[in-house]
């Protein structure tokens, strides 16, 4: 703003009518008097200074010496809000093959959009918007990342809820805590239990598959699936299974075969939970063992899991889960020791695992369903455990269950009766659709001979 050739200040202003009042507000002594306005000629519109990255930071951006830009240009993701896609992603596409001939960036990956519990955007006139620092130091920084990356699956909104932190933290909790048990271990040199090669062969397995998973989910871009993936490795596999199956009996000592397995695992969970959990995985990477000066988790690589799939670990885990729940049924304790008797088609490969988890001294192969005890299905192949029941209260459950499956058994019959659906859908849908018509026939005929059997008790 000039008063004849003499600058005397600036206003800012949307128009310049806008800025005369402005001004003549600010500067009372200029009413009355000309005085001219001049637009600043070296500032950008908040949008359009955003559109010039990543050209703008580099020197010359048309040398073909610099070497920062030949390398970094394009780069390979952009990270973005899609409210945002016409302000900024577009023009920066357009100023990119305008002044450098090519696109700026290879993929664009759209986050959701935090909103609260209502649905709003967050804003700071709305008072909506939680502090993320008063967060971080309640749940902690990876505990509030955590919680907010589970509930963000690719593109769609979160709607924010403090719970999500509270869930992240407890997760965090879980990760430390593994770490405490397996570090608070005496361990020697001696014989590994065989319970303890099982679990070392099917963790491992299991981890080589979810290698390829999560890079299959990475490729794609679907971040919030392969940490949930991840979630369930380490909390329901590794937690609730794998250190179950291989921890030493109280005041006992692990073999130092399986300590090292164990740590080796835990080594790779942490690898894969990085990138989510960055602060707590670094923390316990170098708390595992001494590591080099300048040696980080970021740096690691995953081994080359090659190690064979193991498929049959999953039926070992029904049966036990199956005693499980006839101890919390029947109020047996957890510690009593029970017999286990199997008829029909039987893997034994995994006996120690249900005998050690399980807490069963001995498992019988039998033709005939023994007294006095409860019995259910893992497959086709029936399992019972003798104890003492109340034969009424038996047999009202499984008459309950009967009508449970006919109900079920009814609607896969539908199906397999409707030509349509038959001649329409894949092979592989249609037999799955029959071995759940098979799996439902055998299950109510092992019920109706288990009732008539109690029947003849009363």
């Amino acid at each position: 703003m000039a008063n004849g050739y003499k600058n005397i200040g600036f206003v800012v202003a949307e128009t310049e009518e806008k800025a005369r009042k402005l001004a003549l507000e600010k500067f009372p002594h200029l009413s009355g008097r000309e005085f001219s306005l001049k637009q600043d000629e070296d500032c950008l519109d908040t949008w359009f200074s955003s559109w010039l990255w990543p050209i703008s930071v580099f020197d010359g951006i048309n040398n073909p010496d610099n070497r920062e830009i030949n390398y970094y240009y394009p780069t390979n993701d952009l990270v973005t809000g899609p409210d945002i896609i016409f302000f900024w992603v577009a023009r920066m596409i357009m100023s990119g093959y305008e002044f450098r001939g090519k696109e700026c960036f290879n993929n664009v990956y759209f986050t959701g959009i935090v909103r609260d519990k209502l649905g709003r955007k967050m804003s700071k006139q709305l008072g909506n918007s939680p502090d993320p620092i008063e967060l971080m130091n309640k749940y902690g920084a990876d505990g509030v990342r955590m919680g907010m990356l589970l509930s963000a699956p690719a593109g769609n909104d979160i709607h924010f809820d403090e719970a999500l932190c509270e869930q992240g933290r407890n997760f965090c909790n879980k990760i430390w805590n593994a770490f405490r048990l397996i570090k608070g271990w005496e361990r020697e040199i001696k014989d590994t239990p065989q319970e303890n090669f099982i679990a070392i062969n099917w963790f491992g397995g299991l981890l080589r598959k979810t290698n390829i998973e999560v890079e299959d989910l990475f490729s794609k871009y679907r971040l919030s699936e392969a940490l949930m993936l991840i979630y369930k490795l380490f909390w329901d596999e590794f937690s609730a299974w794998y250190l179950e199956i291989i921890k030493p009996e109280f005041g006992k000592s692990i073999d130092a075969r399986t300590y090292q397995y164990t740590m080796c695992f835990f080594e790779n969970l942490l690898q894969f939970l990085h990138p989510f959990m960055p602060f707590i995985t670094e923390e316990l990477y170098h708390a595992m063992e001494e590591r080099a000066e300048n040696d980080s988790i970021m740096f690691s690589q995953l081994p080359d899991f090659n190690v064979p799939e193991e498929n049959n670990f999953e039926t070992a885990k029904e049966i036990i889960t199956n005693i499980r729940n006839i101890r919390q049924q029947k109020n047996i304790s957890p510690k009593e020791m029970l017999t286990l008797f199997v008829k029909g088609n039987y893997d034994s490969s995994f006996d120690e695992v249900i005998k050690k988890l399980g807490y069963i001294s001995e498992i019988k192969i039998t033709d005939e369903k023994p007294a006095n005890a409860i019995g259910y299905l893992v497959g086709t192949t029936e399992f019972f455990v003798p104890v003492e029941i109340n034969i009424e209260e038996e047999i009202a459950k499984m008459q309950a269950e009967i009508k449970y499956f006919e109900g079920f058994l009814k609607s896969v019959q539908g199906k397999l009766s409707n030509e349509k659906f038959v001649a329409n859908a894949k092979p592989e849908v249609v037999e799955n659709e029959r071995k759940k018509q098979a799996d439902a026939e055998s299950k109510i005929k092992s019920l109706q001979e288990s009732i008539n059997q109690l029947s003849l008790r009363v």
